[in-house]
């Protein structure tokens, strides 16, 4: 049992005791399926940790409890405007908080908003005019709590998982037995970084397409030397594929905007003819980086390699070819507009 299950567990038993008001050693075990004796060093460990956690003797029985004036974050401590700019950040850490954590996250914030003034929590939602945060289209991930559920608890155990895995790529459904690494928050979704058997080798998986999934009996043994971060250190994004030399010319237009921003550690960029700039990088990730091109349209043009390039080409091609078809098909639609609206009116006169 790796340290990342003793804190999984312990986290999980400080907040068991702090929803229930009468919990024992044994009901701690029970409910975690460890001995006694393993509950009790996690108790001594959160207690280390500066929980103020205390038994309490009550009809021959000894119950555990959490100090009731301790509020976790010390609001009492903080300065109205502390308080103030935690509560207006809300709708930045809501939106990017990922399950477990959401539901607690925005519990947080409605005890935070319970200990300002009324009129403070009106003036603070009135700034909406003056600051927005809109996050990047986050993914729906509260179906998947349980899956996210599994993984967090197979993680903790370093159990393997066996799941079904829809792949958007092949357009199939597979089946993989997993050594479930990390997760990892990015743009929106969650995303699982294992080991896969059925491979050997480390692959990355959409959360929201694990259709099924069960936790072994089987455990693993991580590599400590295990980063994501330099795991897709090369990569554009979470897709793990070998690096290579890219180039891209922008045009004026969008100069500022990508220039002002750190696309990939790699990327160094120059000015060239015509108010232009050219890009070049050394990455990874095909899939992405061709999205990522396309939401440029005509202002981005890529030079190498010769088969990015082409697959560029055909994508915006394609997309041509879409607006084509829709050419053909508008009359319908517009003759249909038409006849809905004679229906009311044939109505009334029967009426």
């Amino acid at each position: 049992m790796g340290r990342n299950a003793q804190l999984i567990r312990q986290w999980a038993i400080m907040k068991q005791i702090e929803t229930t008001r009468w919990t024992t050693i044994s009901d701690l075990a029970d409910h975690h399926v460890v001995s006694t004796k393993t509950i009790r060093r996690d108790l001594a460990a959160l207690m280390e940790a500066g929980f103020p956690l205390y038994d309490e003797r009550y009809d021959g029985k000894v119950y555990w409890r959490l100090d009731e004036q301790y509020k976790g974050l010390p609001l009492a401590n903080l300065s109205l405007s502390e308080i103030a700019a935690l509560y207006f950040s809300k709708k930045l850490v809501v939106n990017l908080a990922a399950p477990p954590f959401s539901s607690d996250i925005a519990s947080a914030f409605k005890k935070i908003e319970s200990a300002l003034p009324e009129k403070n929590v009106a003036f603070l939602d009135s700034l909406d005019s003056m600051i927005s945060v809109r996050a990047d289209a986050p993914k729906d991930l509260d179906q998947h709590k349980q899956t996210i559920r599994v993984l967090m608890d197979a993680m903790g155990g370093e159990n393997k998982i066996r799941m079904q895995y829809y792949s958007v790529h092949s357009n199939q459904r597979k089946s993989y037995t997993v050594h479930p690494y990390r997760l990892m928050y990015f743009r929106g979704g969650l995303y699982l970084f294992g080991y896969v058997e059925e491979y050997a080798q480390i692959r990355t998986f959409a959360v929201e397409r694990i259709e099924s999934i069960e936790k072994l009996n089987d455990e693993f043994e991580k590599s400590p030397d295990f980063s994501v971060e330099s795991y897709l250190e090369s990569s554009f994004g979470v897709v793990k594929e070998d690096p290579f030399d890219l180039e891209i010319v922008f045009k004026p237009e969008v100069v500022e905007y990508v220039r002002s921003r750190v696309w990939h550690p790699s990327q160094q960029c120059r000015e060239i003819s015509g108010g232009r700039l050219s890009m070049k990088m050394h990455v990874g990730g095909e899939f992405e980086l061709v999205s990522w091109i396309l939401s440029f349209g005509p202002s981005a043009m890529v030079i190498s390699p010769e088969r990015l390039r082409r697959r560029v080409e055909t994508e915006l091609g394609r997309a041509l070819d879409n607006y084509k078809v829709e050419v053909t098909v508008a009359p319908q639609r517009r003759a249909k507009k038409v006849e809905s609206k004679k229906a009311p009116a044939a109505v009334g006169r029967r009426g």
